[in-house]
Protein backbone atom coordinates (compact mmCIF):
# COMPACT_ATOMS: atom_id res chain seq x y z
CA UNK A 1 0.00 0.00 0.00
CA UNK A 2 1.13 3.54 -0.63
CA UNK A 3 -0.27 7.06 -0.51
CA UNK A 4 -3.30 5.96 1.50
CA UNK A 5 -4.45 3.60 -1.21
CA UNK A 6 -5.33 0.31 0.38
CA UNK A 7 -5.41 -1.98 -2.60
CA UNK A 8 -2.98 -1.04 -5.38
CA UNK A 9 0.25 -2.98 -5.39
CA UNK A 10 3.17 -2.80 -7.74
CA UNK A 11 4.12 -6.17 -9.12
CA UNK A 12 6.95 -7.21 -11.35
CA UNK A 13 4.81 -7.64 -14.40
CA UNK A 14 1.49 -8.15 -16.00
CA UNK A 15 -0.99 -10.44 -14.25
CA UNK A 16 -3.46 -11.42 -16.88
CA UNK A 17 -5.72 -14.24 -15.72
CA UNK A 18 -8.07 -13.90 -18.71
CA UNK A 19 -11.33 -15.24 -17.55
CA UNK A 20 -10.13 -16.91 -14.39
CA UNK A 21 -12.65 -16.70 -11.57
CA UNK A 22 -9.80 -16.81 -9.12
CA UNK A 23 -10.20 -16.59 -5.38
CA UNK A 24 -7.80 -16.11 -2.54
CA UNK A 25 -7.69 -16.66 1.18
CA UNK A 26 -9.02 -13.25 2.08
CA UNK A 27 -5.97 -11.22 1.09
CA UNK A 28 -4.85 -9.87 -2.22
CA UNK A 29 -2.37 -11.34 -4.60
CA UNK A 30 0.63 -9.33 -5.64
CA UNK A 31 4.38 -9.21 -5.54
CA UNK A 32 5.74 -6.16 -3.79
CA UNK A 33 8.64 -5.59 -6.15
CA UNK A 34 9.16 -2.73 -8.57
CA UNK A 35 11.17 -3.65 -11.65
CA UNK A 36 10.79 -0.33 -13.39
CA UNK A 37 11.01 2.75 -11.25
CA UNK A 38 10.66 6.43 -11.99
CA UNK A 39 7.80 8.84 -12.10
CA UNK A 40 5.02 8.32 -14.58
CA UNK A 41 4.57 11.21 -16.97
CA UNK A 42 1.34 12.68 -18.15
CA UNK A 43 0.62 12.45 -21.85
CA UNK A 44 2.10 15.24 -23.89
CA UNK A 45 -0.07 18.33 -23.82
CA UNK A 46 -1.02 20.08 -27.01
CA UNK A 47 -0.53 17.14 -29.37
CA UNK A 48 -4.16 16.33 -29.78
CA UNK A 49 -5.43 13.12 -31.28
CA UNK A 50 -8.63 11.89 -32.79
CA UNK A 51 -11.13 10.77 -30.20
CA UNK A 52 -12.04 7.10 -30.15
CA UNK A 53 -14.80 6.32 -32.59
CA UNK A 54 -18.41 5.78 -31.81
CA UNK A 55 -20.67 2.83 -32.33
CA UNK A 56 -18.82 0.98 -35.05
CA UNK A 57 -17.96 -2.68 -34.79
CA UNK A 58 -14.64 -2.17 -36.53
CA UNK A 59 -11.62 0.00 -35.81
CA UNK A 60 -13.00 3.00 -37.63
CA UNK A 61 -15.65 3.68 -35.02
CA UNK A 62 -17.99 4.49 -37.84
CA UNK A 63 -19.82 1.21 -38.17
CA UNK A 64 -17.96 0.02 -41.24
CA UNK A 65 -16.74 -3.48 -41.87
CA UNK A 66 -13.00 -2.89 -42.16
CA UNK A 67 -10.16 -1.07 -40.48
CA UNK A 68 -9.92 1.95 -42.72
CA UNK A 69 -13.05 3.77 -41.62
CA UNK A 70 -15.36 5.85 -43.75
CA UNK A 71 -12.93 8.61 -44.65
CA UNK A 72 -9.42 9.92 -44.62
CA UNK A 73 -9.68 11.12 -41.07
CA UNK A 74 -6.99 13.75 -40.74
CA UNK A 75 -7.31 13.80 -36.96
CA UNK A 76 -6.35 10.20 -36.28
CA UNK A 77 -3.19 10.74 -34.27
CA UNK A 78 -2.95 14.52 -34.26
CA UNK A 79 -0.37 14.52 -36.99
CA UNK A 80 -1.90 17.33 -39.00
CA UNK A 81 -3.49 16.72 -42.35
CA UNK A 82 -1.93 13.41 -43.29
CA UNK A 83 -4.32 10.97 -44.93
CA UNK A 84 -5.30 7.61 -43.60
CA UNK A 85 -3.70 7.73 -40.17
CA UNK A 86 -6.99 7.86 -38.35
CA UNK A 87 -10.10 6.01 -39.31
CA UNK A 88 -13.62 7.33 -39.18
CA UNK A 89 -15.04 10.62 -40.28
CA UNK A 90 -13.10 12.88 -37.95
CA UNK A 91 -12.50 16.42 -39.03
CA UNK A 92 -9.19 16.43 -37.19
CA UNK A 93 -6.98 19.26 -36.15
CA UNK A 94 -4.30 20.62 -38.43
CA UNK A 95 -0.80 20.66 -37.10
CA UNK A 96 0.50 19.64 -33.71
CA UNK A 97 -1.85 21.95 -31.86
CA UNK A 98 -4.96 20.53 -33.47
CA UNK A 99 -7.98 19.73 -31.39
CA UNK A 100 -8.47 16.23 -32.72
CA UNK A 101 -11.32 14.78 -34.64
CA UNK A 102 -14.10 12.36 -33.96
CA UNK A 103 -12.58 9.60 -36.00
CA UNK A 104 -11.44 6.17 -34.93
CA UNK A 105 -8.77 5.35 -32.41
CA UNK A 106 -6.21 4.86 -35.14
CA UNK A 107 -6.53 3.38 -38.58
CA UNK A 108 -4.06 1.07 -40.19
CA UNK A 109 -2.21 3.61 -42.31
CA UNK A 110 0.13 2.57 -45.08
CA UNK A 111 2.19 -0.57 -44.81
CA UNK A 112 5.40 1.33 -45.56
CA UNK A 113 7.58 3.33 -43.23
CA UNK A 114 5.78 4.99 -40.31
CA UNK A 115 4.77 8.56 -40.94
CA UNK A 116 3.95 11.26 -38.43
CA UNK A 117 0.66 10.34 -36.85
CA UNK A 118 1.06 6.62 -37.56
CA UNK A 119 2.14 3.88 -35.13
CA UNK A 120 5.89 4.11 -34.73
CA UNK A 121 5.97 7.64 -36.14
CA UNK A 122 6.54 10.91 -34.35
CA UNK A 123 3.04 11.79 -33.21
CA UNK A 124 2.80 13.18 -29.69
CA UNK A 125 -0.38 11.36 -28.73
CA UNK A 126 -1.30 10.38 -25.19
CA UNK A 127 1.69 8.82 -23.45
CA UNK A 128 0.18 8.65 -19.97
CA UNK A 129 1.84 5.79 -18.11
CA UNK A 130 4.97 5.82 -20.27
CA UNK A 131 8.37 7.29 -19.42
CA UNK A 132 11.71 6.92 -21.14
CA UNK A 133 12.37 3.86 -18.97
CA UNK A 134 9.01 2.42 -17.88
CA UNK A 135 5.56 1.34 -19.03
CA UNK A 136 2.90 1.28 -16.34
CA UNK A 137 -0.03 -1.10 -16.81
CA UNK A 138 -3.11 -1.72 -14.67
CA UNK A 139 -4.65 -5.14 -14.09
CA UNK A 140 -7.81 -6.16 -12.28
CA UNK A 141 -8.87 -9.69 -11.34
CA UNK A 142 -11.01 -11.34 -8.65
CA UNK A 143 -8.70 -12.64 -5.96
CA UNK A 144 -11.52 -12.56 -3.40
CA UNK A 145 -15.21 -13.21 -3.73
CA UNK A 146 -15.13 -15.86 -6.43
CA UNK A 147 -14.30 -19.53 -6.91
CA UNK A 148 -11.78 -21.89 -5.43
CA UNK A 149 -8.63 -21.15 -7.43
CA UNK A 150 -5.51 -21.25 -5.21
CA UNK A 151 -4.18 -17.79 -4.43
CA UNK A 152 -0.59 -19.06 -4.37
CA UNK A 153 -0.88 -20.11 -8.02
CA UNK A 154 -1.92 -16.61 -9.01
CA UNK A 155 0.83 -14.95 -6.99
CA UNK A 156 3.49 -17.22 -8.46
CA UNK A 157 2.21 -16.74 -12.01
CA UNK A 158 2.05 -12.96 -12.08
CA UNK A 159 5.05 -11.45 -13.80
CA UNK A 160 6.89 -14.58 -14.89
CA UNK A 161 7.04 -13.44 -18.53
CA UNK A 162 7.77 -9.77 -17.92
CA UNK A 163 10.23 -10.55 -15.16
CA UNK A 164 12.30 -12.40 -17.74
CA UNK A 165 11.75 -9.62 -20.29
CA UNK A 166 12.87 -6.98 -17.79
CA UNK A 167 16.04 -8.93 -17.00
CA UNK A 168 16.79 -8.96 -20.72
CA UNK A 169 16.42 -5.19 -21.01
CA UNK A 170 12.67 -4.69 -21.24
CA UNK A 171 10.57 -3.86 -24.28
CA UNK A 172 12.08 -1.29 -26.62
CA UNK A 173 14.31 -0.17 -23.77
CA UNK A 174 11.55 0.14 -21.16
CA UNK A 175 10.85 -2.03 -18.12
CA UNK A 176 7.26 -3.06 -17.47
CA UNK A 177 5.70 -1.95 -14.18
CA UNK A 178 2.23 -3.17 -13.25
CA UNK A 179 -0.41 -2.18 -10.73
CA UNK A 180 -2.81 -4.89 -9.63
CA UNK A 181 -6.26 -4.46 -8.07
CA UNK A 182 -8.56 -7.09 -6.59
CA UNK A 183 -12.02 -6.42 -8.02
CA UNK A 184 -13.73 -8.80 -5.59
CA UNK A 185 -15.70 -10.51 -8.39
CA UNK A 186 -18.02 -7.47 -8.28
CA UNK A 187 -18.69 -5.34 -11.41
CA UNK A 188 -19.20 -2.15 -9.41
CA UNK A 189 -15.97 -2.64 -7.52
CA UNK A 190 -14.21 -3.56 -10.77
CA UNK A 191 -15.24 -0.27 -12.35
CA UNK A 192 -14.12 1.59 -9.24
CA UNK A 193 -10.65 0.05 -9.15
CA UNK A 194 -10.20 0.62 -12.87
CA UNK A 195 -11.13 4.25 -12.39
CA UNK A 196 -8.58 4.54 -9.60
CA UNK A 197 -5.82 3.04 -11.72
CA UNK A 198 -6.62 5.35 -14.63
CA UNK A 199 -7.34 8.63 -12.87
CA UNK A 200 -5.03 8.41 -9.85
CA UNK A 201 -2.30 5.95 -10.80
CA UNK A 202 -2.30 7.06 -14.45
CA UNK A 203 -1.72 3.67 -16.06
CA UNK A 204 -1.07 3.39 -19.79
CA UNK A 205 -3.61 0.65 -20.42
CA UNK A 206 -5.88 -1.75 -18.56
CA UNK A 207 -6.03 -5.53 -18.60
CA UNK A 208 -9.18 -7.40 -17.62
CA UNK A 209 -7.93 -10.45 -15.79
CA UNK A 210 -11.05 -12.31 -14.89
CA UNK A 211 -14.81 -12.53 -14.69
CA UNK A 212 -16.96 -11.62 -17.68
CA UNK A 213 -19.17 -9.13 -15.83
CA UNK A 214 -16.16 -7.37 -14.30
CA UNK A 215 -14.44 -7.22 -17.68
CA UNK A 216 -17.60 -5.75 -19.19
CA UNK A 217 -17.85 -3.04 -16.52
CA UNK A 218 -14.22 -1.94 -16.81
CA UNK A 219 -14.14 -2.13 -20.60
CA UNK A 220 -17.08 0.26 -20.86
CA UNK A 221 -15.45 2.69 -18.44
CA UNK A 222 -12.12 2.49 -20.28
CA UNK A 223 -13.76 3.22 -23.61
CA UNK A 224 -15.46 6.29 -22.18
CA UNK A 225 -12.11 7.76 -21.13
CA UNK A 226 -10.05 6.62 -24.13
CA UNK A 227 -7.86 4.04 -22.38
CA UNK A 228 -6.87 0.81 -24.20
CA UNK A 229 -8.46 -2.25 -22.59
CA UNK A 230 -7.54 -5.86 -23.35
CA UNK A 231 -8.97 -9.12 -22.08
CA UNK A 232 -9.71 -12.66 -23.04
CA UNK A 233 -12.80 -13.13 -25.15
CA UNK A 234 -15.92 -13.17 -23.03
CA UNK A 235 -19.51 -12.42 -24.09
CA UNK A 236 -20.08 -10.17 -27.10
CA UNK A 237 -23.03 -8.11 -25.92
CA UNK A 238 -25.16 -7.27 -22.91
CA UNK A 239 -28.86 -6.34 -22.80
CA UNK A 240 -29.36 -2.61 -22.50
CA UNK A 241 -25.66 -1.83 -22.84
CA UNK A 242 -24.88 -2.95 -26.36
CA UNK A 243 -22.06 -4.93 -27.96
CA UNK A 244 -18.50 -4.85 -26.68
CA UNK A 245 -17.53 -4.46 -30.34
CA UNK A 246 -18.88 -0.91 -30.15
CA UNK A 247 -16.29 0.08 -27.55
CA UNK A 248 -13.59 2.08 -29.26
CA UNK A 249 -10.69 0.96 -27.04
CA UNK A 250 -11.63 -2.68 -26.36
CA UNK A 251 -9.70 -5.67 -27.74
CA UNK A 252 -10.40 -9.37 -27.10
CA UNK A 253 -7.29 -11.53 -27.38
CA UNK A 254 -9.07 -14.87 -27.76
CA UNK A 255 -12.33 -16.22 -29.17
CA UNK A 256 -15.50 -14.96 -27.51
CA UNK A 257 -18.02 -17.37 -26.01
CA UNK A 258 -20.26 -16.86 -29.02
CA UNK A 259 -17.39 -17.53 -31.43
CA UNK A 260 -16.79 -20.86 -29.71
CA UNK A 261 -20.36 -22.08 -30.28
CA UNK A 262 -19.56 -23.59 -33.73
CA UNK A 263 -16.67 -25.50 -32.15
CA UNK A 264 -18.99 -26.88 -29.49
CA UNK A 265 -21.67 -27.83 -32.01
CA UNK A 266 -19.07 -29.67 -34.12
CA UNK A 267 -17.91 -31.46 -30.98
CA UNK A 268 -21.44 -32.64 -30.22
CA UNK A 269 -21.84 -33.93 -33.77
CA UNK A 270 -18.43 -35.57 -34.16
CA UNK A 271 -17.89 -37.03 -30.70
CA UNK A 272 -21.40 -37.57 -29.37
CA UNK A 273 -23.57 -38.18 -32.43
CA UNK A 274 -26.75 -39.98 -31.44
CA UNK A 275 -26.35 -39.24 -27.72
CA UNK A 276 -28.88 -37.26 -25.72
CA UNK A 277 -27.60 -33.75 -25.07
CA UNK A 278 -28.21 -31.03 -22.50
CA UNK A 279 -27.37 -27.31 -22.48
CA UNK A 280 -26.89 -25.54 -19.15
CA UNK A 281 -25.85 -21.88 -18.91
CA UNK A 282 -25.73 -19.49 -15.96
CA UNK A 283 -28.49 -16.89 -15.89
CA UNK A 284 -26.16 -13.85 -16.06
CA UNK A 285 -27.70 -11.50 -18.61
CA UNK A 286 -24.28 -11.29 -20.26
CA UNK A 287 -24.73 -14.94 -21.29
CA UNK A 288 -28.16 -14.46 -22.88
CA UNK A 289 -26.71 -14.24 -26.38
CA UNK A 290 -24.43 -17.24 -25.85
CA UNK A 291 -27.30 -19.32 -24.52
CA UNK A 292 -29.52 -18.47 -27.49
CA UNK A 293 -26.79 -19.38 -29.98
CA UNK A 294 -25.70 -22.53 -28.14
CA UNK A 295 -29.26 -23.81 -27.81
CA UNK A 296 -29.91 -23.22 -31.51
CA UNK A 297 -26.59 -24.72 -32.65
CA UNK A 298 -26.95 -27.86 -30.56
CA UNK A 299 -30.55 -28.27 -31.67
CA UNK A 300 -29.41 -28.08 -35.29
CA UNK A 301 -26.98 -30.99 -34.87
CA UNK A 302 -28.76 -33.04 -32.19
CA UNK A 303 -32.38 -32.53 -33.20
CA UNK A 304 -34.71 -34.40 -30.86
CA UNK A 305 -31.75 -35.59 -28.81
CA UNK A 306 -31.56 -32.17 -27.16
CA UNK A 307 -33.39 -33.28 -24.01
CA UNK A 308 -32.48 -30.51 -21.56
CA UNK A 309 -31.86 -26.80 -22.07
CA UNK A 310 -32.02 -24.42 -19.13
CA UNK A 311 -30.47 -21.52 -17.24
CA UNK A 312 -29.20 -21.88 -13.69
CA UNK A 313 -28.46 -19.33 -10.95
CA UNK A 314 -25.03 -17.71 -10.96
CA UNK A 315 -24.60 -18.93 -7.38
CA UNK A 316 -25.52 -22.61 -7.11
CA UNK A 317 -24.63 -23.19 -3.47
CA UNK A 318 -28.21 -24.17 -2.64
CA UNK A 319 -29.42 -25.09 -6.14
CA UNK A 320 -26.74 -27.61 -7.11
CA UNK A 321 -28.68 -30.74 -6.05
CA UNK A 322 -31.71 -29.68 -8.10
CA UNK A 323 -29.53 -28.93 -11.12
CA UNK A 324 -27.79 -32.28 -10.81
CA UNK A 325 -31.11 -34.08 -10.50
CA UNK A 326 -32.46 -32.39 -13.63
CA UNK A 327 -29.42 -33.56 -15.60
CA UNK A 328 -29.72 -37.16 -14.44
CA UNK A 329 -33.48 -37.31 -14.99
CA UNK A 330 -33.14 -35.93 -18.52
CA UNK A 331 -31.08 -38.90 -19.66
CA UNK A 332 -28.45 -36.62 -21.23
CA UNK A 333 -25.08 -38.25 -21.83
CA UNK A 334 -23.29 -35.01 -22.74
CA UNK A 335 -23.95 -31.52 -21.34
CA UNK A 336 -22.76 -28.24 -22.83
CA UNK A 337 -21.89 -26.18 -19.74
CA UNK A 338 -21.15 -22.49 -19.32
CA UNK A 339 -21.18 -21.43 -15.68
CA UNK A 340 -18.52 -20.84 -13.06
CA UNK A 341 -16.08 -23.53 -11.88
CA UNK A 342 -17.55 -23.36 -8.39
CA UNK A 343 -21.01 -24.08 -9.78
CA UNK A 344 -19.55 -26.86 -11.92
CA UNK A 345 -17.93 -28.53 -8.92
CA UNK A 346 -21.04 -28.10 -6.77
CA UNK A 347 -23.23 -29.74 -9.41
CA UNK A 348 -20.71 -32.54 -10.07
CA UNK A 349 -20.66 -33.47 -6.40
CA UNK A 350 -24.45 -33.58 -6.24
CA UNK A 351 -25.00 -35.85 -9.26
CA UNK A 352 -25.95 -39.51 -8.95
CA UNK A 353 -25.26 -40.19 -12.64
CA UNK A 354 -22.26 -39.84 -14.94
CA UNK A 355 -22.23 -37.54 -17.98
CA UNK A 356 -19.57 -35.89 -20.13
CA UNK A 357 -19.40 -32.10 -19.92
CA UNK A 358 -18.17 -29.86 -22.72
CA UNK A 359 -17.86 -26.10 -22.80
CA UNK A 360 -16.10 -22.91 -23.88
CA UNK A 361 -12.78 -21.79 -22.39
CA UNK A 362 -11.34 -21.35 -20.03
CA UNK A 363 -12.00 -21.66 -16.31
CA UNK A 364 -13.73 -25.03 -16.23
CA UNK A 365 -10.71 -26.54 -17.98
CA UNK A 366 -8.26 -25.65 -15.21
CA UNK A 367 -6.41 -28.42 -13.43
CA UNK A 368 -7.80 -27.37 -10.06
CA UNK A 369 -11.22 -28.36 -11.43
CA UNK A 370 -9.87 -31.74 -12.51
CA UNK A 371 -8.14 -32.40 -9.19
CA UNK A 372 -11.26 -31.53 -7.18
CA UNK A 373 -13.84 -32.87 -9.63
CA UNK A 374 -12.29 -36.25 -10.47
CA UNK A 375 -13.53 -38.90 -10.99
CA UNK A 376 -16.86 -37.22 -11.86
CA UNK A 377 -15.22 -34.82 -14.31
CA UNK A 378 -13.37 -37.58 -16.19
CA UNK A 379 -13.49 -37.20 -19.97
CA UNK A 380 -14.94 -33.69 -19.91
CA UNK A 381 -13.86 -31.50 -22.83
CA UNK A 382 -13.31 -27.76 -22.50
CA UNK A 383 -11.72 -25.23 -24.83
CA UNK A 384 -8.85 -23.05 -23.67
CA UNK A 385 -6.69 -20.27 -25.17
CA UNK A 386 -3.59 -22.11 -23.95
CA UNK A 387 -2.65 -25.80 -24.24
CA UNK A 388 -2.54 -28.19 -21.29
CA UNK A 389 0.47 -28.70 -19.10
CA UNK A 390 1.40 -31.81 -21.07
CA UNK A 391 2.37 -29.37 -23.84
CA UNK A 392 3.48 -26.43 -21.70
CA UNK A 393 5.98 -28.53 -19.76
CA UNK A 394 7.84 -28.91 -23.06
CA UNK A 395 8.10 -25.13 -23.45
CA UNK A 396 11.60 -24.67 -22.01
CA UNK A 397 11.47 -20.88 -22.13
CA UNK A 398 8.30 -20.83 -20.02
CA UNK A 399 9.45 -23.52 -17.59
CA UNK A 400 12.84 -21.88 -17.03
CA UNK A 401 11.31 -18.43 -16.55
CA UNK A 402 8.80 -19.80 -14.03
CA UNK A 403 11.42 -21.78 -12.12
CA UNK A 404 13.80 -18.83 -12.04
CA UNK A 405 11.08 -16.65 -10.58
CA UNK A 406 9.54 -19.13 -8.14
CA UNK A 407 11.97 -22.00 -7.65
CA UNK A 408 9.23 -24.52 -8.41
CA UNK A 409 7.52 -26.26 -11.31
CA UNK A 410 4.77 -24.26 -13.07
CA UNK A 411 1.06 -24.99 -13.07
CA UNK A 412 -1.59 -24.19 -15.66
CA UNK A 413 -2.53 -20.87 -14.09
CA UNK A 414 1.09 -19.92 -14.63
CA UNK A 415 0.74 -21.03 -18.25
CA UNK A 416 -2.43 -18.98 -18.71
CA UNK A 417 -0.89 -15.80 -17.41
CA UNK A 418 2.41 -16.35 -19.20
CA UNK A 419 0.66 -16.76 -22.54
CA UNK A 420 -1.39 -13.62 -22.05
CA UNK A 421 1.60 -11.58 -20.92
CA UNK A 422 3.45 -12.83 -23.98
CA UNK A 423 0.64 -11.66 -26.28
CA UNK A 424 0.45 -8.18 -24.75
CA UNK A 425 4.24 -7.96 -24.83
CA UNK A 426 4.21 -8.75 -28.55
CA UNK A 427 1.85 -5.84 -29.21
CA UNK A 428 3.94 -3.46 -27.11
CA UNK A 429 7.10 -4.58 -28.88
CA UNK A 430 5.54 -4.15 -32.33
CA UNK A 431 4.43 -0.62 -31.48
CA UNK A 432 8.01 0.53 -31.15
CA UNK A 433 9.74 3.18 -29.09
CA UNK A 434 7.18 5.89 -29.86
CA UNK A 435 4.59 4.43 -27.49
CA UNK A 436 1.30 6.23 -27.05
CA UNK A 437 -2.21 4.97 -26.51
CA UNK A 438 -2.99 5.83 -30.12
CA UNK A 439 0.08 4.12 -31.55
CA UNK A 440 -0.59 1.02 -29.43
CA UNK A 441 -4.16 0.70 -30.69
CA UNK A 442 -3.06 1.61 -34.18
CA UNK A 443 -0.53 -1.22 -34.12
CA UNK A 444 -3.30 -3.71 -33.35
CA UNK A 445 -5.38 -2.33 -36.21
CA UNK A 446 -2.54 -2.28 -38.71
CA UNK A 447 -0.65 -5.43 -37.78
CA UNK A 448 -3.73 -7.53 -36.93
CA UNK A 449 -1.82 -10.79 -36.62
CA UNK A 450 0.20 -11.57 -33.50
CA UNK A 451 1.55 -15.06 -32.88
CA UNK A 452 4.12 -15.07 -30.07
CA UNK A 453 3.71 -18.78 -29.37
CA UNK A 454 1.59 -19.98 -26.46
CA UNK A 455 -1.81 -18.59 -27.42
CA UNK A 456 -3.36 -19.09 -30.86
CA UNK A 457 -2.57 -16.28 -33.30
CA UNK A 458 -4.80 -13.24 -33.44
CA UNK A 459 -6.45 -11.67 -36.47
CA UNK A 460 -7.87 -8.26 -35.61
CA UNK A 461 -10.33 -7.48 -38.37
CA UNK A 462 -12.66 -6.32 -35.59
CA UNK A 463 -12.50 -5.79 -31.85
CA UNK A 464 -12.46 -9.57 -31.45
CA UNK A 465 -9.02 -10.89 -32.39
CA UNK A 466 -9.24 -14.57 -31.50
CA UNK A 467 -8.91 -17.20 -34.23
CA UNK A 468 -8.73 -20.60 -32.53
CA UNK A 469 -8.77 -22.54 -29.27
CA UNK A 470 -7.09 -25.57 -27.75
CA UNK A 471 -9.29 -28.53 -26.82
CA UNK A 472 -8.51 -30.07 -23.42
CA UNK A 473 -9.79 -33.32 -21.87
CA UNK A 474 -9.96 -34.18 -18.17
CA UNK A 475 -7.66 -37.13 -17.50
CA UNK A 476 -8.37 -38.41 -13.99
CA UNK A 477 -5.43 -40.79 -14.09
CA UNK A 478 -3.26 -37.66 -14.11
CA UNK A 479 -5.71 -35.37 -12.28
CA UNK A 480 -5.29 -32.74 -14.97
CA UNK A 481 -6.56 -31.61 -18.35
CA UNK A 482 -4.49 -32.85 -21.29
CA UNK A 483 -4.32 -31.42 -24.80
CA UNK A 484 -6.49 -33.12 -27.43
CA UNK A 485 -6.11 -30.62 -30.28
CA UNK A 486 -4.20 -27.37 -30.68
CA UNK A 487 -5.38 -24.21 -32.42
CA UNK A 488 -8.74 -25.56 -33.55
CA UNK A 489 -10.64 -22.98 -35.61
CA UNK A 490 -14.44 -22.57 -35.72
Amino acid sequence: MRGGRTSARRVAALGFVLALTATGCGQKAGVGTVYAGGQVQQGAAGDAFGAPGGEGGDFSGGGGGDLSGSGGGSGGFGGGSGSGSGGGSGSGGSGDSGTGGTGGSGGPGDEGSPQPGEPGGTSGGDSTGVTSSTIKIGVHAPVTGAAAIPQASFENAVGVYFDAVNRAGGINGRKVEVLFEDDGFDPNRARSVCKTMVEQEEVFLLIGGAGADQIDACARYASAVGVPYLSAGVHETRPGLGPLANLSTYFALSLTYEQQVPLLAKLVKSEFGGDKVGVIVADNDSLDNFYSRADSAVKSVAGGNLVLSRRIPKNTTSDAPAVGTSICQSGAKVVLWNASPSSFLNVLKSMACSVTFIGPGLTNGLNIVASVGCPNVSGSLFYSPFPGMDVMRQNKTFVQAYQQRNGSAPDDIGAAIYGAEEMVGAILRATGKDLTRESFMGTIARTKNFNPGVYPPTSFSSRFGGTAMNLLRADCNKNEFVTVRRNERP
